[in-house]
C-alpha cells in the first residue's frame, strides 16, 4: 500500500517546511500544484524535493483556485498508483494527529473513502504577545515551538480515497465520480489556518482574490484585515501537545451515508458496475 497526496499551495511558504517534514513520515509521493504563488513557495518546494524525491513539483500555473485543479494532478500521476494505494487530498496547512499509514492499513476493504475531523485552530488574543510589531509584515516559519494552541473540534472533510483503475475524474468536479463507501471511523487532523498576523493578512488577501475570480466557497475569509480574525479563547480548547484532545462527536457533520444509501453503494461496487 503507497499513499499518494495530492498538494494545492499558493503562498504558504511559512508552513512548508514543517508541513513536508510532517507529512513525509507517511507520504509515498506528494504531488505538488502551486496555482499562483506570490512568495517563495514554489522555491521551497524544489528545494525540498531536491532532498527528497518523494516530493514531485508537478504543475505551477497562475489560475485562479478552484477545487477541481487537483484532478489535474490526479490524471498526471494516475498512472503511478496501484489497486490498493490510497490518494490524500493533502493541503499544506493540515498536519495529521494519528498516522494515516496506521489508519488506512485498518480501513475494511470494502470501504473506499475516510473522511478526517478537523481540529481547527485560531489565532486568538492570547496569541498576540507571542508577536512584535514587525510581525504584521512578515510571517515567522513555523514549526512545533510556535504552532497555534488553542482549537475547536468542530469540521469534518473527506480526505482519503482509494485507488481504483477505473476511476473517473472529470476536469470540473472537485471529487472523481463514484468515490465510494464511506468508513465509519474518523481520522484526525490539526488545520493550521490561522498561524501569524502577517500569514493571515496573506490568507485572507488571497481568498479575496479568488472570491472576485469567481470562487464563492471562501465566505468565512473574506474579512479584509488580520485583526478581524483574532477571537477569544475562551469556549476553544487548548492543546497541551499531550495527546489528548477535546473532541464531542455532537459538533461534527454528519459523515455516513443513511443505511439505504450505503447498502445501494455496497451492491453497486460489488457488481463492478460503479468502480
Amino acid at each position: 500500500m503507497r499513499i499518494h497526496g495530492l498538494c494545492l499551495v499558493k503562498n504558504e511558504s511559512d508552513i512548508l517546511p514543517y508541513f513536508f517534514q510532517e507529512s513525509l513520515r507517511w507520504c509515498d509521493r506528494i504531488y505538488v500544484f502551486d496555482n499562483g504563488s506570490t512568495d517563495a513557495t514554489w522555491e521551497i518546494v524544489n528545494e525540498i524535493a531536491r532532498e527528497h524525491p518523494a516530493v514531485v513539483p508537478a504543475l505551477r500555473e497562475d489560475c485562479p483556485f478552484d477545487d477541481s485543479l487537483r484532478a489535474k494532478l490526479f490524471h498526471r500521476h494516475r498512472d503511478d498508483a496501484a489497486v490498493g494505494d490510497w490518494w490524500c487530498r493533502l493541503d499544506a496547512d493540515e498536519i495529521y494527529i494519528d498516522d494515516p499509514r496506521s489508519f488506512l492499513a485498518r480501513v475494511p476493504a470494502h470501504d473506499h473513502v475516510v473522511w478526517a475531523i478537523h481540529l481547527q485552530y485560531y489565532m486568538t488574543t492570547a496569541d498576540l504577545v507571542r508577536f512584535a510589531p514587525e510581525d504584521e509584515s512578515r510571517a515567522p516559519n513555523i514549526d512545533r515551538s510556535n504552532l497555534p494552541r488553542y482549537y475547536a473540534a468542530d469540521a469534518s472533510e473527506s480526505r482519503f480515497f482509494r485507488h481504483r483503475l477505473r476511476l473517473d475524474w472529470p476536469a470540473n468536479a472537485a471529487w472523481p465520480r463514484h468515490l465510494g463507501i464511506v468508513t465509519p471511523e474518523r481520522i484526525r487532523l490539526k488545520h493550521l489556518q490561522y498561524r501569524s498576523p502577517a500569514q493571515i493578512q496573506r490568507r485572507l488577501d488571497t481568498r479575496r482574490q479568488a472570491e472576485a475570480h469567481g470562487w464563492r466557497h471562501f465566505g468565512h475569509s473574506l474579512e479584509k484585515t488580520w485583526r478581524e480574525k483574532i477571537v477569544d479563547p475562551s469556549g476553544l480548547a487548548f492543546d497541551s501537545f499531550d495527546g489528548n484532545f477535546e473532541i464531542d462527536p455532537k459538533r461534527l457533520p454528519r459523515h455516513l451515508e443513511t443505511p439505504g444509501r450505503r447498502a445501494l453503494k455496497r451492491v453497486m461496487h460489488a457488481l463492478h458496475v460503479w468502480p
